[in-house]
């Protein structure tokens, strides 16, 4: 029965490691950018200081295992929350001049599902 506690243990261990940032995914969320000039201009401006650092509470860019349960709420709910604010989200993630498509590419972009 005891044996039975253990592998309980080392499989929740095991599933969340994997939860973690690799060093790639770090590195990626530190250096990657959008394509588009003025994405990337935004992006730098009003979502990497708290996007491409883990442990800030904020889903880390590219790194799927963070995004994956919210993007299972739709892109839909997830502007609206870039645009409206939630939790330590600030309206509009502090881009006061990104337009609505503007915080969907973004998004997307974070999410590593486009631009």
């Amino acid at each position: 029965m005891r044996w039975l506690l253990w592998i309980a243990i080392l499989l929740t261990a095991c599933s969340a490691s994997t939860q973690e940032p690799e060093p790639a995914d770090l590195k990626w969320a530190e250096s990657s950018r959008p394509a588009n000039v003025q994405l990337a201009e935004r992006y730098e401006r009003s979502c990497m200081a708290c996007h491409s650092v883990n442990g800030t509470g904020a889903p880390l860019a590219g790194f799927a295992p963070h995004w994956k349960p919210r993007l299972d709420k739709g892109i839909d709910q997830l502007v609206r929350h870039a645009s409206e604010g939630f939790n330590a989200m600030p309206a509009m993630g502090q881009c006061n001049d990104c337009s609505t498509d503007d915080l969907r590419a973004l998004t997307l972009f974070m999410a590593r599902s486009g631009t």
